[in-house]
């Protein structure tokens, strides 16, 4: 029994209408429905990986941006094959990218840019590279494809080492923990000099998109901003066994919500549905 993917994650959006065209825009997600105002967005036959929009409670409090750093479910992963057309395309959208950046990883190298677009939310946006990324169903099919579907959520937490438990325990494996440090991460996401990030890596059985990271950061001045209106709420995972599954997420400190919904790591919303048999 495990969780496997991500089927979607659910951003409550200022202006959904809006927030649908920047992300139409920016990185090529399509209109797969639309129910009751809300939108979903994701890559025709990735079953994986889609992004739903739904209209925010309220009108943003404190319009100020979040800053990546500051505790929550706060940052979107997708994968471009050509990283400058992509931050052209996030800054026609409206979105705000930095400059992408080559840093070492592992025995290899990795070409990535971070840009903040719609409702706030933060976007890491790793080079594909063929045969070394992550699955992506979107880039495989395609070879003309500039985006991925959605490869990632992160969440930005105060106890690191507990998050990682806590989906652990859920059934995701860790690929990779470590911290990062130095002038090209600070560069990537405009931390402070002597600031260092912390990363974890977690997939399901069978690596499918989308998948989660864990991310904690030290040296930094961060505000809580779980009040914020705007902004990633929930994860739904596909899961095996969701009854089994809740249990043992209840198990290791999710709480519960109405509707069957869980609070977890960074008061992210979790629902779990059942994987669809291939």
């Amino acid at each position: 029994m495990s969780l496997r993917d991500v089927r979607e994650v659910v951003v409550a959006s200022a202006d959904v209408a809006a927030s649908a065209r920047f992300h139409s825009a920016a990185f090529d997600l399509e209109v797969l429905g639309q129910d009751a105002g809300s939108t979903l967005l994701g890559v025709p036959g990735s079953t994986g990986g889609r992004l739903r929009l739904v209209p925010a409670a309220d009108r943003p409090a404190d319009p100020t941006p979040p800053a990546l750093w500051d505790p929550g479910a706060r940052l979107l992963g997708i994968y471009s094959r050509d990283l400058p057309a992509t931050a052209a395309a996030i800054a026609a959208a409206g979105g705000r990218p930095r400059n992408p950046v080559t840093y070492p990883y592992g025995t290899a190298s990795l070409s990535e840019l971070v840009a903040q677009g719609a409702d706030g939310i933060w976007w890491t946006v790793p080079q594909a590279v063929d045969g070394a990324h992550r699955p992506s169903p979107a880039l495989a099919a395609d070879a003309a494809r500039l985006h991925s579907e959605l490869h990632t959520v992160v969440l930005v937490v105060d106890d690191h080492d507990a998050a990682v438990r806590f989906f652990v325990a859920g059934g995701l494996r860790v690929v990779f923990d470590g911290t990062m440090t130095g002038p090209d991460f600070e560069e990537l996401v405009g931390m402070p000099a002597g600031a260092a990030l912390r990363l974890a890596f977690l997939v399901g059985p069978d690596e499918a998109p989308a998948r989660v990271e864990i991310m904690s950061f030290t040296g930094v001045t961060a505000t809580d901003r779980g009040d914020d209106p705007v902004g990633i709420r929930r994860i739904v995972f596909a899961a095996d066994d969701p009854a089994a599954d809740r249990a043992r997420l209840l198990a290791t400190g999710a709480t519960e919500l109405d509707g069957g919904l869980l609070r977890g790591p960074a008061g992210v919303e979790i629902a779990l549905v059942a994987r669809e048999q291939r």
